[in-house]
C-alpha cells in the first residue's frame, strides 16, 4: 500500500521525538502502519499523539496498534467513521458498532 505525506510525517514526527533516532526501515514500518490506520478512518492529529506516546513512554516497541491498546496511551474522540472494522485509532463508538 503506498504511504501518504501524512502519513511519513506522522512517521517522521515519531522517529524525531525518540531518545535515539530509528533505521529507516522502522520509521517505513512505522508509516505503514499509520497508512493502514488512516485508510479506514483515523484521525491524524489522535495518530500523532499515540506516536508521541510511544515514542517517548515506550521506545522498545514499533508496533502502533499495541500503542493503542495498552492502558495509559492517550485515547481517540470517539468516532463513528466509516471504514467497517472496529479499531482503537476510533475510539468507544466504532468499537460498538
Amino acid at each position: 500500500m503506498p504511504t501518504s505525506p501524512a502519513a511519513h510525517s506522522i512517521a517522521a514526527h515519531w522517529a524525531a521525538c525518540r531518545k535515539h533516532r530509528p533505521p529507516a526501515v522502522l520509521r517505513l514500518d512505522v508509516a505503514e502502519q499509520v497508512q493502514s490506520h488512516l485508510a479506514h478512518g483515523a484521525d491524524p492529529e489522535y495518530l500523532r499523539r499515540i506516536s508521541y506516546w510511544m515514542a517517548v513512554e515506550q521506545p522498545a516497541w514499533f508496533d502502533l496498534s499495541l500503542a493503542m491498546r495498552m492502558s495509559g496511551a492517550p485515547q481517540p474522540e470517539p468516532s463513528a467513521a466509516p471504514g467497517g472494522r472496529a479499531c482503537p485509532c476510533r475510539g468507544a463508538l466504532a468499537a460498538a458498532a
